[in-house]
């Protein structure tokens, strides 16, 4: 019995040593996942407020290395090579420093991510990317820092940083071209592919200003297997207008509007008469 109670007091002891009080953290961590073409690119933060006070300049010194957040590094993870605003990074997993000023920021890749805040002193060797971008004025006060992503294309998009009164874009670049082709070629080529398929590749092609010719084949090749899907056909009607194809866009254009309005698309529906509008000049 002694050996019980003993055993029992011991247990409620380590218990009590190892008791923690749980609240909720001043600046709590976030994670931001973005595909960029296929690509993936991932940043974990943590999120500091104003609360009432000046954060550039005061909480936030200028012109220092700042952790780009709170407490440890915030860290942007590359699934794949990418330009940095401009700056080729291999794919990897890198702290994001950044040096604010008042009319521009320096942002810093690194590749030592187990900082607690930001080094005394950057070491040169370890620095992946520099980038210096102007600051603009945000358009409403952010009350607590943030990181995310804007302006998606097909394989860009700008990551914003934005607190107070600044924010901060520096453009992301990830060329998917490659992959995205070899898609194309691979799935076009089984005897399986769809009209979708064809869809998806003259949409590729069309976006991106490339062979226009190739994509009016895929497009029209994706209307036979799959005829009087009026979206389908609006991409048809644009590619044809595109090659300088304009009658036959016109035609194409009042087909899809007709299943536009059976199918009370609205959206459909006005842009074919836009773009019909447009080409009968």
């Amino acid at each position: 019995m002694k050996k019980i109670l003993l055993s029992l007091i011991l247990v409620g002891t380590l218990t009590l040593a190892n008791a923690q009080v749980k609240a909720p953290q001043p600046s709590p961590s976030a994670t931001v996942k973005q595909t960029i073409g296929l690509s993936e690119v991932t940043v974990e933060y943590s999120r500091p407020s104003a609360k009432n006070r000046k954060v550039f300049g005061n909480l936030v010194p200028m012109n220092q290395v700042w952790r780009t957040g709170a407490n440890g590094s915030s860290d942007i993870t590359f699934a794949n090579e990418t330009l940095f605003g401009g700056v080729k990074v291999p794919a990897g997993k890198y702290a994001l420093y950044s040096i604010p000023s008042q009319n521009d920021w320096e942002l810093i890749l690194y590749k030592d991510t187990e900082q607690w805040g930001a080094p005394k002193e950057l070491k040169e060797d370890l620095v992946v990317a520099k980038v210096k971008v102007k600051t603009e004025k945000n358009p409403m006060f952010q009350e607590t820092f943030q990181i995310g992503f804007q302006d998606l294309k097909n394989d860009k998009a700008n990551l914003i940083l934005t607190w107070e009164n600044t924010l901060v874009k520096v453009p992301i670049f990830i060329d998917s071209q490659k992959e995205v082709l070899e898609s194309i070629n691979t799935t076009l080529a089984s005897k399986t592919a769809k009209g979708s398929d064809y869809h998806q590749a003259a949409n590729y092609y069309f976006e991106n200003g490339m062979d226009l010719k190739k994509a009016l084949e895929y497009i029209r090749k994706a209307n036979q297997l799959q005829p009087d899907l009026y979206y389908m056909l609006k991409l048809q009607a644009e590619i044809e207008a595109a090659n300088g194809l304009k009658k036959e866009a016109i035609a194409t254009a009042k087909k899809s509007l007709e299943l536009s309005k059976k199918a009370n698309s609205d959206d459909y529906v006005k842009i074919n008469n836009d773009n019909i509008a447009k080409w009968s000049k």
